[in-house]
């Protein structure tokens, strides 16, 4: 008998076509709205089952790159470093790195500690422990008062140096890469002892002479790197990122020096960020104590915002809206410094950006990294927008359903996709980049609380399916 093909029977033909376009239907409208498996929970539920997520990125068996206690951090290469030996083509490496241990650390300490209803709840309850094993491996990042951004790595000669230990990356980098410590790191690193101190109750005071490492590398007397020559911030007086002294004689000026030369400031010429400034002002709150500095990095901050300078500042932070989130942290954390019309300088920038979905991009960069843009965004939306705004108040409610509507689902948890939140330096700014899952998702759970404990008897469906026009929305 002659095999019966689709072909030869027009009907089943039809069928089969017609369940094709159905199946494809579902598969389209399952991926364009991820959260209806989630509109009947509330947003403290989804923050749960986002924190649960965020703890598996926790490395809870050490190897050969990472120390039991931290958490994970991929680098995304691009394809012209990738070509001369820094990173990989396609896939990405990961990175031990104390910085992205410290800044999940911190903020799963403050979500913990504004959510003082919850903290015998699971999974809250599983946050101070989280904290104290971070904490713990923050050792192999010391380095005299202060940290490293890299473990150290003893060479065969015995020699230890501070550069990437599971970046692809090839020799001639090894020098380069050799980094000293750094302002960012140290503060990250103590803000979260500070905070680990107060949730797990472990005495730790700051040290004078740690904060007195700030202090000692200021903008002052020198002429700046190229990337702060080209936003016009000469002398600023704020808080430089290397703690180093960039005329040392025994540091190499030769970009491709050997390892075994010693450390050295990328470029030769240490650099001003306005996020490592904030950085450093939040760990100032944090302890109640000051550095000399304070001040001048005060009116610095206060300058790039009256210049519009959201999108550039940030020489290791490439992103538009981070900004007005370290703005946000650093007034958490008691500092007061920044004045309020710069703040709403920044919401207003916030409100200008968003999308017709809903979404904040990172504007002026290769990677929109919408994400955690909006996350960004809906944060310092939440801590100094005018509440009784409407047009703030339209913008998180928008904000919030695109963030829901990302949402993705897998074995029970709930998760975003990791964003890059970090960069290698400013040559590189948008090629070589840092991610991190727990830290992206913690920010977002941090943002999810902070709305429900606004509205919460308001379900993930209600912010989906009408947006601003929920009744009850917060006011």
């Amino acid at each position: 008998m002659k095999k019966m093909f689709l072909k030869d029977v027009p009907a089943i033909r039809s069928a089969f076509y017609i369940f094709l376009f159905i199946l494809t239907l579902n598969i389209q409208t399952f991926a364009k709205d991820s959260s209806y498996l989630i509109k009947k929970m509330s947003l403290k539920e989804v923050a749960s089952k986002t924190l649960e997520y965020t703890f598996t990125d926790q490395v809870s068996i050490a190897d050969r790159y990472y120390w039991r206690g931290e958490f994970r951090t991929k680098i995304q290469s691009t394809l012209v470093p990738a070509l001369v030996g820094v990173g990989k083509m396609i896939t990405r490496d990961d990175e031990a790195t104390g910085f992205t241990t410290a800044s999940v650390v911190n903020q799963l300490a403050q979500l913990y500690l504004e959510n003082p209803e919850s903290q015998n709840e699971s999974p809250f309850s599983k946050i101070p422990e989280a904290i104290a094993l971070g904490v713990k491996t923050f050792d192999r990042y010391k380095a005299g008062e202060s940290y490293n951004f890299y473990p150290a790595l003893i060479l065969k000669n015995g020699m230890t140096v501070r550069r990437p230990i599971a970046m692809t990356l090839f020799p001639i980098w090894h020098g380069f890469t050799n980094v000293p410590n750094d302002a960012d790191t140290t503060s990250s690193v103590l803000a979260a002892q500070i905070y680990n101190s107060r949730i797990n109750k472990q005495q730790f005071e700051v040290r004078d002479q740690s904060l007195a490492e700030f202090g000692k590398y200021l903008d002052l007397i020198r002429s700046p790197m190229f990337y702060n020559s080209s936003e016009r911030q000469k002398e600023t007086g704020a808080f430089m990122t290397w703690l180093f002294d960039e005329n040392d004689p025994n540091m190499p000026r030769f970009y491709f020096a050997s390892s075994k030369k010693g450390e050295r400031i990328p470029f030769n010429k240490n650099d001003v960020d306005c996020i490592v400034n904030l950085n450093v002002l939040k760990v100032l709150a944090l302890s109640q104590k000051s550095s000399e500095g304070h001040e001048s990095a005060c009116r610095y901050l206060n300058n790039v915002i009256e210049r519009d300078q959201s999108v550039s500042c940030g020489i290791y932070y490439p992103n538009t809206y981070n900004l007005a989130f370290a703005v946000a942290g650093a007034s958490q954390a008691g500092e007061s410094c920044i004045k309020d019309n710069n703040k709403q300088a920044l919401i207003k920038k916030i409100l200008d950006g968003q999308g017709a979905d809903g979404s904040w991009v990172n504007a002026g960069n290769m990677w929109e990294d919408k994400i955690i843009s909006t996350a960004f965004a809906l944060y310092a939306l939440i801590e100094f927008g005018e509440s009784k705004d409407l047009s703030v108040r339209f913008a998180k409610a928008y904000g919030l359903r695109y963030l829901l509507s990302q949402a993705k689902i897998k074995n029970g948890l709930i998760f975003w996709k990791e964003d890059n939140f970090f960069t290698a330096t400013a040559i590189a700014r948008s090629l070589v980049m840092w991610r991190s899952k727990a830290y992206t998702n913690t920010i977002i759970a941090n943002v999810l609380l902070k709305i429900h404990k606004q509205s919460p008897d308001l379900r993930v469906g209600d912010y989906v399916k009408t947006g601003s026009e929920t009744p009850g929305f917060p006011q």
